[in-house]
């Protein structure tokens, strides 16, 4: 159905027949709130823009310094230890650095900028400009370390890595031994310059800001004072602004108020809402939420199929398998479980790659779906990487061999090894799931270490 066609089959009376009375109140109070906007003089004015760039600037002059700071840490990090306890780079700490790096607009050069467009004294923008001169130096110093860093311990090719700026060695240093270059590359952050450049960073933005805060405050004591006079004035208007919701309040209750009480009450509930109720604006509301209803419903449904399936091989997942079991406790008659596991899959990956070993496990669940799955009851799962699982009802003994062979030649025909142990029950109430899994786990593993040592 089309959105005109809702709205048509929509019927009720438009709250819009209601806007006159509350037009002409508004209109009113706009007056009055008009002759109170004249009242405030041109100064008041002046001084609320001047309060509001003030904190801007709070916020300009502490981004320089919180970005400085983060970019010292992060870099840091990663110079006094470029290496983790694995002896795999320690990329971590440069990723948050090249992060932060890309915020251009907290960096010294930008900030200045910024700041050098504002109408502020000489003193504070002197305070600015040293303090991001200091944070450039910091920056500049930061990427001859990590230079040295690298040419001793090289940066696996990641791309947010690839913006940082390759800074060219001295011959000097470049025939440095790697020892050397560590200890050249933690003096230029650990000596007394850096230690000045951040100080003098820390210092300059928190004098700035001091000076902001300071004068920003002046002017609002001044605002306050000269606002005080007009506060009985809007008491007055808010008093009448009540008592004029409060009447409007009383002639909407009915179309709107308790209709959509009504719709609080019915939305957690994933209820249908009333569409004969209340003003056509709020029916009009009904009628949208009970369409979205309806397409969320059919969605959840989709969602709750993704979340139950494993995405490499299109079988139920582990949390559908430890459903499948619970929904299974008060099953009669027979039931088998069948835990399986793939050989090799380690070495498939290792020697062939990870879309190799992906394809085996594909490859596996085929086989085992082949062989032991019901169609209409979806009983067969992967529950880890290399893990399978399969429930069979109403069994017997002579009809899981045959599956297993069928299984053994169809292994062979798709080129997999798979080891394989289940643990049979006639009736499942004399046992439980858990001692079903055990046991056809054991058999499993048992299966599994004779396939290795075959080998």
């Amino acid at each position: 159905m089309t959105l005109k066609k809702k709205e048509d089959r929509i019927r009720g009376i438009s709250a819009n027949r209601l806007l006159i009375p509350i037009i002409v109140v508004l209109v009113l109070l706009h007056a009055v709130i008009v002759s109170l906007i004249f009242m405030i003089n041109s100064s008041s004015t002046r001084l609320s823009e001047i309060m509001r760039d003030a904190g801007v600037y709070n916020q300009e002059a502490t981004s320089l310094l919180a970005g400085s700071s983060l970019l010292s840490e992060t870099s840091s990090n990663y110079i006094l230890m470029p290496v983790d306890e694995n002896g795999e780079p320690n990329v971590a700490p440069l990723m948050a650095y090249v992060a932060e790096l890309g915020q251009e607009e907290h960096r010294g050069a930008a900030v200045l900028a910024r700041f050098e467009t504002y109408d502020l004294n000489p003193d504070t923008l002197a305070l600015i400009a040293s303090a991001a001169e200091s944070a450039d130096n910091m920056i500049r110093a930061q990427m001859h370390a990590i230079a040295l860093v690298r040419s001793v311990h090289p940066l696996p090719l990641l791309e947010p890595l690839a913006v940082l700026e390759q800074v060219e060695l001295t011959e000097e240093e470049q025939s440095l031994t790697a020892p050397q270059k560590i200890a050249a590359a933690h003096a230029l952050v650990l000596n007394t310059e850096y230690g000045q450049n951040k100080q003098n960073v820390s210092q300059s933005v928190n004098q700035c800001v001091g000076r902001l805060q300071a004068g920003s405050g002046d002017m609002a004591a001044k605002t306050g004072r000269q606002l005080g006079r007009y506060r009985a004035m809007m008491w007055a208007v808010t008093v009448s602004i009540i008592v004029i919701l409060a009447a409007t309040f009383l002639a909407l209750y009915r179309q709107l108020i308790s209709p959509l009480a009504s719709f609080t009450k019915l939305i957690p509930e994933d209820q249908p809402l009333d569409e004969d109720r209340g003003f056509r604006e709020v029916r009009l509301v009904a009628s949208a939420y009970n369409g979205v209803l309806k397409r969320r419903n059919a969605l959840d449904d989709i969602l709750r199929s993704a979340a139950e399936t494993d995405a490499l091989t299109n079988l139920p997942n582990r949390y559908r398998f430890e459903q499948y079991l619970l929904e299974s406790e008060d099953s009669d008659g027979s039931m088998a479980v069948l835990l399986f596991d793939i050989n090799y899959l380690k070495l498939t990956n290792d020697t062939m790659g990870h879309l190799a070993g992906d394809q085996l496990i594909r490859n596996a669940a085929e086989c085992i779906s082949a062989c032991f799955g019901d169609n209409e009851d979806s009983n067969c799962f992967r529950f880890g990487g290399d893990e399978f699982a399969a429930v069979l009802k109403n069994c017997t003994p002579d009809s899981i061999g045959g599956m297993i062979r069928r299984f053994e030649k169809e292994q062979k025909e798709r080129k997999v090894s798979i080891s394989l142990g289940y643990a049979y029950a006639e009736e499942i109430g004399n046992t439980t799931f858990r001692k079903l899994l055990d046991e056809a786990d054991r058999q499993m593993y048992a299966y599994k270490k004779a396939a290795h040592n075959q080998k």
